[in-house]
């Protein structure tokens, strides 16, 4: 918990710098809204494959937009197989946003973007019950990650609101250890090494 606050503090602490720059990127007043991607500034609401978390947003330039975010799970447990299976996993992260076809008319350029950026997980924990012979035992996955991605922005549902979706890969930096056997091949290998890092989210924001 005492980790979880301080991330809080952090994350508001980067929010305010987000203004700042959004504050900063006012004179360029010749990007036009209805071209581009993404709001001026925004903070928001995002669920998806990371967890649930909030966003901060600002817009500079005529095709960039700047992120920050906090996501977390906060340490759930399912049965799979009839076992528990546990995941904790926390993280922050910053992204820049590009919008190649800012200026065309279709509905495709003014919404689609590309990302790339970099995540820092405090917690990225996969737990196991064991069976038989098998111990319970924990997978430690790669903690620093840089991003990669697309999506679709500034979809306007009402005259502040939007929406925002996203799909892309937090690529792990280290291979998962694992406190039994090789159980950590489980998430490391092929395809399976990344599902653990996929970004599917839809963020709700309020933009200003």
């Amino acid at each position: 918990m005492t980790t979880q606050v301080k991330l809080l503090k952090d994350f508001m602490w980067w929010m305010l710098f987000v203004g700042f720059l959004g504050y900063c990127g006012r004179a360029s007043a010749q990007v036009l809204p209805e071209y581009s991607a993404f709001p001026k500034n925004s903070i928001g609401l995002q669920l998806g494959t990371q967890g649930i978390g909030l966003q901060g947003t600002s817009a500079f330039g005529r095709m960039f937009n700047a992120r920050i975010g906090f996501n977390t799970v906060p340490d759930i447990t399912v049965q799979y197989n009839g076992r528990d299976l546990g995941l904790n996993r926390t993280s922050v992260y910053g992204i820049v946003d590009w919008q190649p076809m800012y200026g065309n008319t279709d509905w495709l350029s003014r919404k689609w973007y590309v990302s790339a950026g970099i995540s820092y997980y405090f917690n990225n924990t996969l737990y196991r019950e064991g069976i038989g012979t098998v111990p319970n035992y924990y997978i430690y996955m790669s903690k620093l990650r840089p991003y990669i991605g697309t999506g679709l922005g500034n979809m306007r549902l009402g005259h502040n609101i939007g929406l925002r979706t996203d799909f892309g890969f937090f690529i792990p930096t280290s291979s998962a250890t694992s406190t039994y056997d090789d159980k950590a091949q489980k998430v490391s290998s092929g395809l399976r090494g990344l599902l653990p890092g996929m970004n599917a989210a839809v963020t709700l924001y309020y933009r200003f």
